[in-house]
C-alpha cells in the first residue's frame, strides 16, 4: 500500500466528538430525508477518517471514541436497515418508477450501507471492538453470512465474467444502477470476509462465545463457506482485454508483478478465518466433519505453497490439520464429547432480533414507504436541493475520500492513476485526454446527472 499523507484528515477532534455522539439508530420511514442525509455524510466522513487513521498508522482516535460512547451496536443496526430497506423497499422504487431521470438519491442510501460496513471492518479489527458489539453479534453474524452467501450466488450469476464496451455503453440509467448496486454488494461481502474473521478471532472477548460459535458451526456451516470462496477467488477475475484484474479498495484495477507475488488481503482473511474455526477448541462440540466437508477442506490442502507460508506463517498449523484429515482417522475430531450429553447444546441461546424488527416495521407499508421516499430522492432544483447535492458530491470525492482509495485517484477508463478530474461534474477521474475522450459516451448520463443537481 502506498504511504498516505499522515496531516490529511476527514474530521479534526471537535467535529470527531460531536460526530460520534450524534451516531444514534434510523427507521427506515426517516431515509431520504434531510435529517437522515445530514447522518449519511457523518457517517461518511467517519469512515473516511477511520481508514485513514488506520492505513497511515496514526493513534486510532476514531476508533477509541466510538467504542468509548458504545456506537459500534448502532452501525451493525445501520447495516442491517438499509439490507432490508435494500430487500423491500427498492424493488418497490423501481416499480414506481421504472425509468428514473435520476439515480443519484437511490445509490446514496445503497452506498450507505457500503459506509456502515466499511467503519465496522476498521474498527473490529481490535479486540475492543468485538468486546463493544456483543450485544448485537449475532445479529452481525446473520448479517455478514447473508452477504457470504450473496457473494457465492453473485459469482455463480456470472458477476465476474467481462462486459464488453459496447455493453456499458448501452446501459440504460436502471440497468446501470443495477449494476452499481451489485458492485456495492460485491464490496460489502469482500468486507464481510473480514469481519467474520474478526468475530471467529474475538468469540470469547465477546462474551458469548458458545452462541456465536453455534451460528458459525451449526447454524450456518461458515466453514464451509469459506472453503467455497477460497476455491472460487472472488478478488480475481478477467476482464474483456483478457488482462487479469485485481479488486483492492473497492475497485478493479491491474495489478503489478508484485501484487501478482503477494497473497490477496481477502485471500489471506479467507484462509485466517478458517484456520481459527477449524483449529478452535469448540470445533468438536459443534461441528461433525462429515466425508462431504473433509473432502473439501482436504481439497485446499494443495493450495498452501511455500510462498504462502511464508507470508502468512500461522498457515503451517491449518496445513498440518489437512494433512492430518486426509491420511487419519478424522472421526476422533469431532468425537471428543468428554462425556457431555448433546455436545453442542447451547441451553440459552442469543437470536438475531434486529433484522426481524425492521421487517415488522415495513410490513404491509413496502409501497407507501416507497412512494414517500421517492419524493426525496427527486431533485426539485431549488437552492436547498442545490446544496445538499453538493455536500453529498464532496463527501464522494474530497481528498480524504480519495486517500481511502489505494492512495489516490484512479482514470475511470483504464484504472491507472489519475491527476485530471471532470471538469463538468468533479466526480469522474482520468489519466489522460485520450481515456477522457473514450470515456465520454459512457460518463455523459452521470455527468448529466451530477451537474444539473449543482448548477
Amino acid at each position: 500500500m502506498v504511504e498516505k499523507d499522515s496531516q490529511l484528515s476527514a474530521l479534526d477532534i471537535g467535529e470527531l466528538d460531536m460526530y460520534v455522539q450524534s451516531v444514534e439508530p434510523w427507521c427506515i420511514d426517516a431515509i431520504g430525508n434531510q435529517a437522515w442525509l445530514d447522518w449519511h455524510i457523518r457517517l461518511q466522513k467517519l469512515n473516511q477518517q477511520a481508514v485513514l487513521e488506520a492505513s497511515s498508522m496514526q493513534e486510532e482516535i476514531t476508533k477509541e471514541t466510538l467504542i468509548s460512547y458504545g456506537k459500534l451496536p448502532v452501525l451493525v443496526q445501520e447495516a442491517i436497515c438499509i439490507q432490508v430497506w435494500r430487500l423491500k423497499i427498492y424493488p418497490q422504487i423501481m416499480k414506481l418508477e421504472p425509468a428514473p431521470t435520476n439515480t443519484f438519491g437511490v445509490y446514496m442510501v445503497l452506498y450507505h450501507e457500503a459506509a456502515a460496513i466499511g467503519l465496522l471492518e476498521t474498527v473490529l479489527f481490535h479486540e475492543d471492538g468485538a468486546q463493544c458489539v456483543s450485544e448485537v453479534a449475532i445479529d452481525l453474524i446473520h448479517y455478514t453470512v447473508d452477504q457470504l452467501t450473496a457473494l457465492v450466488a453473485l459469482i455463480n450469476n456470472g458477476y465476474l465474467k467481462p462486459l464488453s464496451a459496447k455493453e456499458l455503453d448501452s446501459e440504460t440509467a436502471v440497468e446501470e444502477l443495477e449494476r452499481q448496486k451489485r458492485d456495492l454488494q460485491f464490496d460489502i461481502s469482500m468486507r464481510c470476509i473480514s469481519i467474520v474473521r474478526y468475530l471467529a478471532e474475538h468469540m470469547e472477548v465477546a462474551g458469548i462465545g458458545a452462541s456465536i460459535s453455534t451460528n458459525l458451526y451449526k447454524t450456518y456451516d461458515v466453514p464451509s463457506i469459506l472453503c467455497h470462496l477460497i476455491q472460487l477467488q472472488p478478488w480475481r477475475k478477467v476482464n474483456d482485454k483478457g488482462d487479469i484484474q485485481i479488486f483492492n479498495f473497492g475497485r478493479w484495477s491491474k495489478p503489478s508483478a508484485e501484487d501478482l507475488s503477494q497473497l490477496h488481503r481477502s485471500e489471506a482473511q479467507l484462509w485466517l478465518c478458517l484456520r481459527q474455526l477449524l483449529l478452535e477448541p469448540r470445533l468438536p462440540h459443534h461441528y461433525t466433519i462429515d466425508e462431504c466437508r473433509r473432502s473439501s477442506f482436504c481439497s485446499l490442502q494443495a493450495k498452501i505453497t511455500d510462498a504462502m507460508l511464508d507470508q502468512v506463517p500461522p498457515l503451517g498449523d491449518l496445513k498440518m490439520f489437512l494433512c492430518r484429515l486426509a491420511v487419519g482417522d478424522y472421526s476422533s475430531l469431532h468425537n471428543r464429547t468428554n462425556g457431555v450429553k448433546n455436545p453442542g447444546c447451547t441451553l440459552i441461546e442469543v437470536v438475531p432480533q434486529i433484522k426481524k424488527s425492521y421487517l415488522k416495521e415495513v410490513h404491509k407499508r413496502t409501497k407507501s414507504l416507497a412512494k414517500a421516499q421517492l419524493e426525496h430522492f427527486k431533485m426539485d432544483g431549488s437552492e436547498s436541493s442545490r446544496n445538499m447535492a453538493k455536500k453529498l458530491l464532496e463527501s464522494y470525492t474530497s481528498d480524504a475520500a480519495l486517500a481511502m482509495d489505494s492512495g489516490g485517484a484512479k482514470c475511470a477508463k483504464c484504472g491507472d492513476k489519475a491527476s485530471k478530474k471532470c471538469s463538468r461534474c468533479k466526480t469522474e477521474w482520468y489519466c489522460g485526454r485520450e481515456c477522457q475522450v473514450q470515456q465520454w459516451p459512457k460518463h455523459k448520463e452521470i455527468c448529466d446527472q451530477f451537474s444539473s443537481l449543482c448548477m
